[in-house]
């Protein structure tokens, strides 16, 4: 984007240049200072190019840039939706929302008299041909997400089949913080008597709500990565087939398959 702005910003009313920015992280892997870094790329840039005094707007939030209903997203659209902001501004449109939504957050800020501008990805709605720049930013995003998840997936799979990968261990397992490969998990020797006396109540006729109330009972713990605290019929039938139980290592069985409609994943089978 050019050091001058083709076209100067200007209030809409008063004297004061009403700004909306919008940052985002995706995970809470990443470190939350970036909210805090994009915030002030966006405020050095408009100190660069804006001469009306500024009265700022922030919507931080940490989410995937796929999900289409996150809440933070959802205000975005209502604050422009008002017609009370002058512009929009973002390090990249990635930090918005992803694949075609963003440029139809565009479009809803042409509709509302809001300018948006976007620093990374050039885009400036206030030109020509901001459109084509929006399409090709958006398009990048999306490639370049789908092709880290594809990296990503490519090592897991390589290092499991080399048994360095070893998925999150359910009740009874040990993973030490440093292990590195399958050779590093333990089986928990407290949680033999207690698997069992599990299979035996199964043996006799017990179904899963029966376990459950035993194991809640005995404050048998549900696992380091278990939601929930109790056990349930859901719980205990899961984890009674669950190939590791056999010694038996299994990856893949199941895949995320995205919901166009609000960007969430849900698992299906492989």
């Amino acid at each position: 984007m050019a050091s001058t702005l083709e076209f100067p910003l200007i209030p809409k009313r008063g004297s004061k240049l009403i700004v909306l920015v919008i940052t985002r992280i995706s995970t809470t892997k990443q470190d939350v200072r970036s909210l805090a870094d994009q915030l002030q790329k966006c405020k050095e840039y408009l100190k660069l190019h804006c001469k009306p005094e500024i009265d700022y707007k922030v919507i931080s939030s940490q989410g995937s840039g796929e999900h289409l209903d996150r809440k933070e997203l959802l205000e975005a659209e209502d604050m422009v939706a008002s017609g009370n902001l002058d512009l929009v501004i973002v390090e990249d449109l990635g930090r918005i929302c992803r694949r075609r939504h963003a440029l139809a957050f565009c479009e809803l800020c042409l509709d509302s008299d809001c300018r948006l501008i976007a620093i990374n990805d050039r885009v400036d709605t206030a030109g020509e041909g901001w459109q084509d720049s929006a399409f090709i930013s958006s398009w990048h995003h999306e490639r370049s997400n789908r092709d880290t998840s594809n990296r990503i997936r490519r090592s897991l799979r390589s290092r499991f089949e080399k048994g360095e990968v070893f998925q999150c261990e359910i009740f009874g397992y040990i993973k030490p913080p440093n292990a590195k490969n399958d050779g590093d998990v333990s089986k928990d020797p407290a949680a033999e008597p207690i698997y069992d006396h599990w299979f035996q109540l199964l043996e006799d006729g017990a179904n899963y709500a029966e376990v459950s109330d035993w194991l809640n009972e005995k404050n048998v713990p549900t696992g380091p990565y278990a939601r929930q605290k109790h056990w349930d019929s859901k719980m205990v039938s899961r984890i009674t087939r669950n190939p590791i139980l056999k010694g038996v290592r299994v990856r893949n069985r199941m895949i995320t398959k995205r919901v166009n409609k609000t960007g969430r994943h849900k698992a299906v089978k492989a």
